[in-house]
């Protein structure tokens, strides 16, 4: 064989390796194998962060509120106070809006009403695939619009969101709308392409940039989503309300410089908080007491919390 033979053979290999690998990544990024219902909330009620007796005594509100995308989305409401000051929570990918319990009654304490909700192809809400904040703002927009159209536009709420949640959320106030009164990103990525070069590094010990372009390839044929719009870094300078980046620094699935960079770029009011305990979204689990004070000190020093 000769030798041009050889490198057009080797050249054809690479880039079926490479297809392929696209192919099996893109999959695996929309498709995420998704925690169990009932798992997570056995895991919260042990954990103590869940008491359902209490928590249906508040009187949840189930509703199904219609998408942008074309689905239905699974929320629950609680309206403990008669004003209109309200907070809403977007948990993290794998999740449901279980894991957002504890965030709203830390919330409720401090005298706000609550909405949760789950992500498209998470819990009992609708779509196909899970695209990390790209199609996800679009939902967080809808449950706004719900909200507002529901119990009046004079009401003001703040945003507290989780992993994917976070970056859903400075995706929907970059990009959307920026009608928040403030916002609580809690172990956000700034980019999913960095995250995604992390793991790959992390596992395949491989370069990963034309990697990341097979998978782009085959995200943007099965669902029209590209991994390089979701990038909360570049519309984070958007968004002008108060935000409190919280980011437990041992986290190793997306390290807390992550936070770091959002934090530095982000124009105007803001506040950080990088924890020495706690892995990805443990922020709370491992340091509750802490993460209350600082919310609250955060709330109080931007003149944020409900009268009394």
């Amino acid at each position: 064989m000769k030798l041009k033979d050889v490198a057009v053979l080797g050249s054809a290999l690479i880039t079926l390796g490479l297809v392929t690998s696209g192919a099996i990544g893109s999959n695996y990024i929309l498709n995420f194998r998704m925690r169990d219902v009932d798992v997570i909330r056995r895991r919260e009620i042990k954990a103590k962060r869940l008491d359902e007796k209490a928590h249906q005594a508040l009187n949840p509100k189930k509703v199904y509120i219609s998408s942008k995308n074309g689905y239905h989305i699974n929320a629950e409401i609680i309206r403990k106070y008669p004003h209109n000051h309200w907070m809403i929570f977007c948990h993290g990918v794998t999740e449901n809006s279980i894991t957002s319990i504890k965030y709203m009654n830390l919330f409720m304490d401090l005298g706000y009403n609550g909405v949760i909700f789950d992500h498209r192809r998470h819990g009992s809400s609708g779509g196909r695939f899970s695209t990390y904040g790209y199609f996800e703002k679009h939902d967080l927009e809808s449950v706004i619009s719900y909200m507002k159209e529901t119990y009046g536009f004079d009401m003001t709420f703040g945003v507290h969101g989780e992993s994917m949640g976070a970056a859903t959320m400075l995706l929907y106030a970059g990009e959307l709308a920026n009608e928040a009164d403030f916002y609580i990103s809690d172990c956000s990525f700034a980019s999913f392409e960095r995250v995604l070069t992390h793991i790959i590094g992390q596992r395949l010990q491989i370069g990963s940039g034309f990697l990341l372009k097979f998978i782009n390839l085959f995200l943007r044929i099965r669902s029209r989503f590209s991994l390089y719009a979701v990038s909360p870094i570049k519309v984070i300078q958007n968004i002008e309300q108060p935000v409190l980046f919280i980011h437990s620094k041992p986290d190793t699935f997306i390290p807390y410089t992550h936070s770091v960079d959002l934090y530095n770029k982000k124009q105007g009011p803001k506040r950080k908080w990088y924890p020495e305990y706690g892995g990805h979204a443990s922020s709370y689990n491992v340091n509750p007491v802490t993460y209350r004070k600082k919310v609250k000190n955060f709330l109080t020093e931007f003149n944020l919390l409900p009268e009394s």
